[in-house]
């Protein structure tokens, strides 16, 4: 029997979205599926570079702009009409205007392309479609997968902003994938019966973090010496990522442990960054002169060996201001066996049990965190038994394995009825 052919879409190419993608596509059973990416972007980066030299066959819909990495779009003041009819007339009317100008895209924007997805999913002779955007922006293969009879999937990786009007498009999915309960919460908040999906948590190649790394070489490479603790916060340098809150929260730390320095592990996106990303960095550098922690704070920039830095950590931060849908980094620390302290929102609850695998503090509060920071580096058996739990909670629940069974599981109960 030939294996199905399974296309996955994804307008992402930075941060945790474009990882998922590649790791299910290349973790499915090829006797089973074959699996193709479709990029509907021209932002270039280092793990698309990474799918197009795979074994996995890559179809760029939108040819790659390579001068487009390091400019930045000016953010332009809109009038705020939605939160202006939310306030005078309630939260119905604020989705009816919102609802309003997704349609008006739809028909500008969106229809046009329908027309170019129907033609590649003809092409290559697709059997299931697995799209990684929402209801709203990933209106163009949704529609064109109905039309053909293909039946799709919607992979939510986030809190999307879709209205009663993106919601219309729900009869189209044979099923919707959420990265977290909390994720479904907030996309299905009354339960729809075409809104419901499975829940199905991002996982990790567990060997990547288990591995006997030379800590020693990684320490000398940034000047730290193994007296020195070494705290560290991972991710993009995006604005609700809360590296502020982590550098607040490392300048109290530091006032308690002297022998402190800090790596921030992460650059800004690689792709039209807005002005308000690029305002953050600045920010954040201030915010290190005022502290007086220019010999203290590491920016490393982009790295593609994150494990391998990871396993030189004595403490991992995770800071996000707001809540976050799931928290890849998370789990990626827990499994190199380091204690992680997180903020307390959104998907974070669903992987960190307080006191047991890891510590949890609220979000935005820096001096709860700088003492849990505190807390860990003080007692070496506590830091040490959070590791081992954090790793074992990984290895049972959150490994690449489980993601692509759960996922196969669902192929297999879509393609049977369809």
């Amino acid at each position: 029997m030939k294996p199905f052919r399974i296309i996955h879409i994804t307008r992402s190419v930075q941060g945790g979205v474009p990882v998922v993608v590649d790791q299910i596509v290349r973790g499915l059973n090829r006797e089973r599926y074959e699996p193709f990416v479709f990029f509907e972007t021209d932002v270039q980066s280092d793990i698309r570079k990474q799918m197009h030299e795979s074994d996995v066959l890559t179809i760029d819909l939108k040819k790659c702009s390579e001068n487009r990495n390091d400019t930045f779009a000016v953010v332009r003041k809109n009038y705020d009409i939605s939160g202006k009819l939310e306030k005078g007339f309630g939260n119905n009317a604020s989705k009816f205007y919102i609802s309003i100008k997704h349609f008006q895209k739809m028909l500008v924007n969106q229809l046009p392309r329908v027309k170019k997805f129907v033609k590649a999913f003809k092409k290559y002779k697709a059997d299931l479609i697995h799209t990684h955007s929402n209801l709203y922006t990933g209106k163009p293969e949704i529609i064109a997968a109905w039309m053909l009879g293909i039946p799709c999937v919607s992979h939510n990786h986030g809190y999307s902003n879709i209205t009663y009007f993106d919601k219309l498009f729900s009869h189209f999915i044979a099923s919707f994938i959420y990265i977290s309960k909390d994720v479904e919460k907030y996309c299905n908040p009354n339960k729809k019966r075409k809104m419901n999906g499975k829940i199905i948590h991002n996982g990790i190649d567990v060997n990547d973090f288990i591995k006997a790394y030379d800590i020693r070489e990684i320490r000398e490479e940034f000047s730290i010496t193994s007296e020195q603790t070494l705290v560290g916060i991972v991710g993009r340098l995006d604005w609700w990522k809360g590296h502020e809150y982590f550098l607040k929260a490392f300048a109290k730390a530091n006032q308690s442990i002297s022998n402190l320095k800090g790596l921030i592990i992460g650059d800004l996106e690689k792709k039209v960054a807005v002005s308000k990303n690029k305002l953050y960095y600045r920010k954040l550098k201030l915010l290190i002169k005022k502290y007086n922690l220019d010999d203290k704070i590491i920016f490393t920039g982009y790295r593609s060996d994150v494990p391998r830095l990871m396993s030189a950590l004595d403490v991992v931060v995770h800071a996000s201001s707001i809540p976050e849908p799931f928290g890849i980094v998370i789990i990626e620390g827990m499994a190199a066996g380091k204690p992680v302290i997180a903020t307390a929102a959104g998907g974070v609850l669903e992987i960190i049990e307080h006191g047991k695998n890891g510590l949890l503090v609220p979000c935005k509060d820096s001096t709860a965190m700088a003492k849990s920071i505190v807390n860990v580096i003080s007692n070496p058996d506590k830091a040490k038994r959070l590791g081992i739990n954090a790793r074992r909670c990984v290895l049972n629940k959150f490994s690449i394995q489980s993601q692509i069974i759960s996922i196969q599981q669902l192929y297999d109960s879509i393609l049977k009825n369809a």
